[in-house]
């Protein structure tokens, strides 16, 4: 599947809308989008794409463009978009940002995720793109290291059987975690990681690069209908390698929570439990002694402490962290201050013997009388087929589902239960440089409002450092003009993150050709805790001294609190809305698709880890949450993984 001449000319036209030259300083200002060369990279970033279906839909939608049938379908004209005037080309846009068609909606906002990934990055940091120097975006902070301790992997180089006691299919803060433990107890095992193996002899920080080597489909999957981008490691050491080094543990309300609603006695609130929190706290090393404030850390704390909420410190697996350095780690840790499970567990785990093998791709879970008995692979061109004595899947909650479903593990829960923290933004103008892209990666946070409902479900205030590819793809589109100005204007740009902990869920499915396929939309329920959380950033934005305010709503909604007041701001909110195609949202925590329970019925997984009804198989990842933690969810993962991986090395001793 290729794209045609025509399909880039028409890609082009796009281009131009969503970039078109405006005044100002630079070339990024005043070039239209078309004289950029944008279109030169789009096959490349075609073929990259995660599914067929993908590929498919922008065909398709750059057809559909092209023809008067299809305008009068996407956006109310029986004309092409090249023959539509500028102005008519932006209202079109506009109409089908916000489409009640599926198709639409998605097709159009992955358009424009595109040509963001194809302005702000580069794969040639001697070249930058002039939208570097328009935002006084420096680039990577050198080169990466020129050597490093790497573990030994298996290659396979042919159609391939092995043998062990347990294999382990995934290497993030579940499997890396229940990998080490296992084999300590003396096990022989085998690591199956879907993604390659980077340290810091690989780290480019260059945003493109990472997000394709290192994120589940390349940092571009999204739930089925498109509302909610998906970010999730892929890379030996998962998530623990490029997420924010948050180290929150289960809060207390949280595990009795989850006790009660499993029908558990005391699994997440008895001592194995907490043992666990403990033994894991100390090896990946989490302290608070690496917390001096970010640019926008100080801000964030500013407008906290102006308006009496509460604000601390969060707890970080991290050592020696150094201004000068950080910021980056979302594409890999250079200076090694992330203690990842990549450099704790998998160390251990490599030390004791154990046999990793990357780039496997594993299709399904073999099953022997009703038995897990090993798993069935691709690692490039070759098939591998692992004999085990007990199988653990640690794939993540969107992928452990899917996997359990092409294996024949079909019960009612499997797959059911999703939850993905959704995140919102709301972004403050400076009139001072706050360039958000440096410091240190997350120190202050706030749960004034983690608790609106009086049953532990609301919003934290977070922040994280901000590269361009971030907000270029999450920011809304009203026009070029102003899409330009925020962009161009993001070395001035602060922002409050507001992560929901989500009281409803979604589902995982499997597509026709296997892979998985996420539903979740935010219930009203939720929808109404965002519109707070909205709200109260703006409110903090303005306390903490933004000229400008604005929300990532597909048409973004701007507030001067100088002259308006906030219930402005709020009536102007209210009326884009909150649900997935008004408000722009990520998920980088998704728990709760193969959970912990007593009832087969309602769950997929008992006390012990085992899935019901299959002896042998075991899950232990961020699916097996009964419901969303409410906290950056990597403490959680790991203690649930280590005190089921004890548990399981006790049974085969």
């Amino acid at each position: 599947m290729k794209l045609s001449s025509r399909d880039l000319e028409t890609f082009d036209i796009v281009v131009d809308t969503i970039l078109p030259a405006v005044p100002g300083d630079g070339p990024a200002w005043t070039t239209p989008g078309s004289e950029l060369g944008l279109s030169a990279g789009l096959p490349s970033v075609f073929d990259s794409l995660p599914h067929d279906t993908d590929r498919r839909d922008l065909r398709l939608l750059l057809g559909l463009l092209d023809s008067p049938a299809g305008g009068l379908l996407l956006y109310g004209r029986p004309k092409r978009l090249r023959d539509l005037s500028p102005l008519e080309r932006g209202m079109a846009f506009q109409v089908m940002l916000r489409s009640r068609v599926d198709l639409v909606r998605k097709g159009i906002r992955a358009m424009k995720t595109l040509v963001a990934l194809l302005w702000v990055t580069t794969d040639d940091p001697a070249h930058p793109p002039d939208s570097w120097q328009a935002m006084s975006y420096p680039g990577p902070d050198g080169p990466p290291l020129l050597a490093s301790t790497r573990l030994p992997t298996v290659l396979i180089e042919k159609d391939t059987t092995l043998d062990c006691d347990v294999v382990v299919i995934g290497s993030g803060a579940g499997g890396g975690i229940a990998a080490g433990l296992l084999s300590q107890s003396g096990l022989r095992v085998i690591v199956l990681e879907r993604g390659g193996y980077h340290d810091e002899t690989d780290y480019t920080h260059l945003e493109s690069e990472a997000y394709a080597s290192m994120y589940l489909d390349g940092g571009l999957g999204s739930t089925a209908d498109g509302g909610i981008l998906m970010l999730a490691g892929s890379t030996l050491g998962g998530g623990t390698v490029i997420n924010y080094t948050t180290s929150f543990p289960t809060p207390p309300a949280v595990r009795a929570e989850w006790d009660r609603l499993a029908g558990f006695d005391d699994v997440f609130d008895g001592e194995g439990f907490v043992t666990a929190l403990a033994s894991v706290a100390t090896r990946l090393g989490l302290n608070r002694d690496n917390g001096d404030p970010s640019g926008r850390d100080q801000i964030l704390e500013k407008g906290l402490r102006n308006l009496g909420w509460h604000v601390d410190e969060m707890p970080r697996n991290v050592s020696r962290c150094t201004d000068g350095d950080c910021g980056y780690c979302t594409m890999g840790c250079r200076i090694g201050a992330k203690q990842s499970v990549l450099s704790t567990y998998l160390h251990d785990a490599s030390q004791a013997a154990t046999r990793i093998v990357v780039g496997s791709h594993v299709s399904s879970i073999e099953i022997d009388g009703g038995r897990a008995v090993g798993a069935l692979a691709r690692v490039g061109d070759h098939t591998l087929r692992v004999r085990a004595g007990a199988v653990v899947v640690a794939a993540g909650a969107l992928n452990t589902p899917a996997l359990l479903s092409r294996s024949g593990v079909d019960g009612p829960a499997v797959g059911r239960y999703l939850r993905l923290h959704p995140v919102t933004a709301v972004w403050g103008r400076f009139e001072e440089p706050v360039e958000p892209w440096t410091g240190r990666m997350q120190t202050r946070y706030s749960d004034e409002f983690a608790d609106l409902d009086g049953r532990g479900y609301g919003f934290r205030f977070e922040t994280a450092p901000v590269h361009p590819l971030f907000p270029a793809a999450f920011f809304g589109w009203e026009d070029g003009a102003a899409f330009k100005r925020d962009i161009l204007g993001l070395g001035h740009l602060g922002v409050a993150g507001m992560l929901l902990r989500d009281r409803d869920h979604g589902t995982v499915g499997v597509a026709r050709d296997g892979s998985p396929r996420w539903k979740y939309c935010i219930s009203p329920y939720d929808r109404a805790h965002v519109r707070e959380a909205v709200r109260r950033g703006a409110e903090l934005l303005a306390a903490a001294g933004a000229v400008e305010v604005f929300s990532s709503a597909v048409k973004p909604v701007r507030w001067r609190p100088e002259g308006e007041s906030i219930d402005v701001f709020a009536e102007r909110s209210d009326v884009i809305g909150y649900g997935c195609h008004q408000t722009s949202y990520f998920s980088f925590h998704q728990m709760g698709s193969a959970r912990m329970g007593s009832d087969p019925l309602s769950s997929v997984v008992d006390a012990n880890n085992e899935v019901h009804g299959v002896p042998g198989l075991y899950v232990m990842d961020g699916s097996c949450f009964p419901t969303s933690s409410g906290v950056n969810p990597m403490i959680s993962i790991a203690a649930i993984a280590h005190r089921g991986a004890t548990l399981l090395a006790e049974r085969m001793a």
